[in-house]
């Protein structure tokens, strides 16, 4: 793994004993605790079914739309997220923590053009002005995609140009901590290292802590600071 970073010693967010899990059922996740660091990149890694995505829809608050339930901490800015309601989270979500799905098309609403998408995500939270096209044209470049796909449809882009567009559509608001689900899932090895080297540079440039979540040990071993194991529960 990579040497830990001095800015992860400034902590974004600190899970405490989280459990989680679905109706009647045991919980899937029991007593997680853990700590993401200003610059940090963690990673949940295991194979599926463990319960990875189910940490995710609890941090995000939205595991009770899976008819889901959870319980512990996870504190964000002196807040518990498990705690918040939907109008809580409002302010929270995308501007504060950002998620890109497993699946770069879930991300992108297939009838939206690529600036569509954008102007529409700036517009949802407030903040579409003078200066919101140029944000996103300096996004995409960061990303290194050429402007003329803001024209272009999803299902027009190959699957590393779609996740390039997830990614710094992730960007727009500027979040704190990036929560990215199996992000080089389904790609080229050379797609994989092309998206891993992106998100890396842009977490140099801005300074947001990264979950990663993968089933990839090699992948985690690789790109993130520290990692956290997951089993199968039988």
């Amino acid at each position: 793994m990579i040497q830990e970073s001095e800015a992860a010693a400034l902590a974004l967010m600190e899970v405490t004993e989280l459990y989680a899990g679905y109706g009647a059922c045991e919980p899937v996740v029991r007593d997680l605790s853990f700590r993401l660091g200003k610059g940090e990149t963690l990673g949940l890694c295991g194979p599926s079914g463990c319960g990875k995505t189910t940490v995710i829809w609890a941090i995000l608050g939205m595991l009770g739309r899976y008819g889901g339930y959870a319980g512990g901490s996870a504190i964000y800015q002196g807040k518990n997220l498990l705690a918040l309601t939907d109008r809580q989270w409002r302010p929270l979500r995308w501007n504060e923590i950002a998620l890109v799905p497993q699946s770069s098309m879930s991300a992108l609403n297939p009838v939206y053009t690529v600036r569509r998408t954008f102007i529409e995500t700036l517009r949802t939270h407030g903040a579409y002005g003078v200066g919101a096209e140029d944000r996103i044209n300096g996004l995409l470049d960061m990303a290194g995609l050429d402007t003329r796909i803001l024209k272009q449809y999803p299902h027009e882009l190959s699957g590393g140009m779609r996740q390039r567009v997830s990614i710094a559509l992730s960007m727009l608001l500027g979040p704190n901590v990036l929560i990215l689900d199996e992000p080089t899932s389904g790609l080229y090895v050379v797609v994989e290292a092309d998206i891993l080297k992106l998100i890396r540079d842009m977490q140099k440039e801005r300074g947001f802590g990264i979950l990663f979540v993968s089933h990839d040990r090699r992948i985690t071993g690789e790109f993130c600071h520290r990692r956290i194991n997951f089993e199968l529960r039988h």
